[in-house]
């Protein structure tokens, strides 16, 4: 049997056991133990391609620390009295911690390109590089995240060794892309508010005050996309492809399987990948048997078509492949640095690692 990772949740209709309950890919070997910290460790994006040098936009890169991508974004526009909204980026990244994040701005924006060494937010944002590119920064021109962890007590009880043995697993079978329990609320309350809004009713007090709509709506949407991946996962299935299943290949062109054998051969290979529910209007639809199986979660949780149709659906990879993954001894402690895809979370990968007793927030 695979692990289950247990959290609390308030009893109640409709409770997703994705709240409750997810599964881990490597239950069956031991975690490092010990407690991560994340404000002691950060990302930074890693560029598809360089930046040339030259052409019309103005390519600032920033180490930003404590504070969310949205601040540091206004805070280069301020540098040089641009509108905020012409800068550009390639998405929000993590808001604790140090992050290095790139950002542009049209070249007819920019008078003198140096004022942007004045950016800052209270001592927050430190530019590191100005430089060139003919094109804007763009979710298209970051393809990792290379993250940095340290975990407190994790060198003990032959930590290393156990870290090592769980990412050699996950370099090779892949690690489940769980939408992390931090997006769900604390013990899923978001999530638990989104079904709310997608039955048609109104939210509690506390709720409206702690909240905003779309945020409790994706959040409802994520845990179902995390319940139906942990029944994947729990019938062997994460590695595998199914009748009808939707897939990303490496050129990013999403197709319907239709030749199990065949699509089989490139998910070993890692040239595409499974993509499962995040359920609304707008999601690819499945087929044969990988529809059957959303239609059975859907009605499990006594949800149609009409309800979902609230949400903006889309798929997302039901599993990544951790890459580069590097451990250091530092006393009783660990240090991790290792490259994950933008979509996915660090904290998902962590839990694998360090098997809590709970989510890690």
């Amino acid at each position: 049997m695979r692990g289950r990772l247990a959290i609390d949740s308030p009893p109640g209709p409709h409770n997703l056991r994705a709240m409750t309950a997810l599964s881990r890919c490597t239950a069956d070997l031991p975690g490092t133990g010990g407690e991560w910290r994340d404000h002691l460790g950060g990302c930074e994006e890693v560029l598809a391609n360089e930046p040339g040098g030259d052409g019309k936009h103005v390519w600032v890169k920033v180490a930003k620390t404590d504070l969310g991508s949205q601040q540091a974004r206004a805070a280069v526009a301020r540098a040089v009295h641009a509108p905020t909204e012409s800068v550009s980026f390639a998405g929000n990244r993590e808001r604790r911690g140090r992050c290095v994040q790139w950002f542009s701005l049209p070249e007819d924006l920019v008078e003198y390109p140096q004022a942007l060494k004045t950016a800052g937010a209270h001592g927050k944002v430190k530019v590191l590089t100005i430089t060139r590119s003919k094109r804007p920064v763009s979710e298209a021109s970051v393809v990792r995240l290379r993250w940095s962890a340290h975990i407190k007590g994790g060198a003990t009880n032959d930590g290393y060794r156990r870290a090592t043995a769980i990412l050699d697993r996950l370099r090779t079978a892949g690690c489940p892309n769980y939408v992390a329990a931090s997006r769900l609320g604390k013990q899923g309350s978001f999530a638990r508010w989104g079904r709310l809004l997608v039955e048609g009713r109104r939210l509690p007090q506390q709720a409206v005050r702690e909240a905003e709509p779309g945020r409790c709506l994706g959040a409802f949407q994520s845990a179902l996309f995390n319940r139906w991946l942990a029944t994947r996962l729990d019938d062997g299935l994460l590695s595998s492809v199914l009748a009808g299943d939707r897939v990303l290949t490496s050129r990013g062109e999403e197709q319907t399987v239709d030749d199990v054998k065949r699509w089989q051969a490139r998910l070993d290979s890692w040239e595409a990948v499974a993509m499962g529910p995040l359920f609304g209007a707008g999601m690819s639809p499945a087929a044969e048997v990988a529809a059957q199986r959303e239609q059975t979660l859907l009605e499990a949780e006594s949800l149609d078509t009409a309800m979902v149709a609230r949400l903006h659906g889309a798929r997302r990879a039901i599993r990544f492949q951790p890459a580069k993954p590097l451990i250091d001894i530092a006393g009783e402690n660990l240090a991790i640095s290792v490259d994950l895809p933008p979509d996915s979370y660090l904290a998902v990968l962590l839990e694998e690692v360090i098997k809590p007793e709970g989510h890690l927030e």
